[in-house]
């Protein structure tokens, strides 16, 4: 197998039709983050995109974008943007991280929402997550009719309705709303929320607002912005601001109106984008992974992704290993409780710095 580095650009008409067929084949592969549009996007607005091509003697079979930092280390494409990530390649392939990371002359690869299916990465994870689902595939009656809490949830959506339009004004949904003015009010109560509850706000970047701006301007039936709007009489009410491919729905900022927040303008968005599914093509709605309640409520399944590090360095990858065993043995110790408040102090010092560095590699 042959294995090399190369910028978007760089990549033939055949090598992305390839990597096309092989997401548009492979159900595991579904997600918008896939798509070779993804990757083009983020790099438009960063300078440290590369993509791994497999070949098999001239014939390419297997893709891996990748961001390259310092020490030649590879992140996710999008960084902590990336809901899903992982190789593109057919599912009976044979591939060993270790040969890629030789190959891009990379000393090691973070990965933190990695497909937990693609087990040749087995050996590198260190913890794996629930990532939730809707599955519209038979419609939203069946899904409904298949959820314990189904029916609860509808009553709910109507009552809050009833209320939102007896008290504000009419609803109204809009499927796609191509408006930058929308964008800048989705980035502002986004920046609002994240800081009541002080946590990182990486839309503070310059390349984060420009990768929104880049999706929102690509339209096409394999890849496109979904950026979904309920107004309350003439006001916004909510905001969600997915990526989709022709079936498939990532619902990647949500964020809603705080002064209506007694309607649950949040619920309203995501019921009224499930209702309009059907005639968008949606048949599968991801939610992305967070501790968010309404995800669990309304989820029919979960997609396993997984944390680590295939690293070449052995000494490292010992070191590393000794840390997750200690940071396990910890979670379950009398310890747990005081260990997540530095552990949640160091995760905000560290995604600060991580942040500053990453817009240092964009474009201006």
């Amino acid at each position: 197998m042959n294995i090399n580095a190369i910028r978007y650009e760089c990549l033939t008409k055949e090598e992305i039709e390839v990597w096309s067929h092989i997401q548009r084949t492979e159900p595991m592969l579904a997600s918008p983050y896939f798509r070779p549009e993804f990757t083009r996007a983020v790099a438009a607005v960063r300078n440290d995109v590369e993509i791994a091509v497999l070949k098999d003697g001239a014939r390419p079979i297997g893709f891996l974008p990748f961001q390259r930092s310092r020490r030649n280390v590879g992140h996710p494409v999008g960084g902590k943007l990336s809901d899903f990530h992982g190789l593109i390649a057919p599912g009976d392939s044979n591939w060993d991280p270790l040969e890629i990371l030789r190959g891009c002359g990379l000393s090691a690869l973070h990965f933190d929402h990695l497909l937990s299916d693609q087990r040749a990465f087995s050996p590198y994870i260190c913890r794996e997550v629930d990532s939730p689902y809707i599955d519209l595939s038979k419609g939203l009656d069946k899904y409904i009719s298949q959820r314990t809490n189904g029916t609860r949830i509808m009553a709910e959506y109507r009552h809050d309705t009833r209320k939102l339009v007896r008290e504000i004004g009419p609803l109204r949904f809009e499927a796609h709303v191509a408006d930058r003015a929308i964008v800048s009010t989705l980035l502002a109560w986004k920046t609002a929320h994240l800081r009541q509850m002080q946590v990182p706000n990486i839309l503070d970047y310059s390349w984060v607002r420009n990768l929104l701006d880049t999706i929102l301007e690509n339209q096409s039936s394999d890849f496109s912005a979904l950026m979904s709007v309920v107004y309350a009489s003439d006001a916004v009410a909510a905001i969600n601001f997915g990526i989709r491919t022709s079936t498939v729905l990532h619902l990647w900022f949500q964020t809603y109106n705080v002064e209506l927040a007694r309607y649950s303008p949040g619920l309203l968005c995501v019921v009224e984008t499930m209702k309009a599914a059907e005639s968008l093509g949606i048949r599968h709605i991801d939610f992305g992974t967070g501790p968010e309640t309404y995800k669990y409520r309304m989820m029919s399944g979960v997609t396993r992704v997984a944390e680590g590090t295939a690293d070449s360095r052995c000494s490292a990858a010992t070191i590393r290993r000794a840390w997750w065993s200690a940071k396990d043995r910890i979670r379950t110790s009398a310890l747990a409780a005081p260990a997540r408040r530095i552990s949640h102090n160091v995760r905000r010092a560290r995604h600060w710095l991580d942040a500053r560095i990453a817009n240092q590699r964009t474009y201006s």
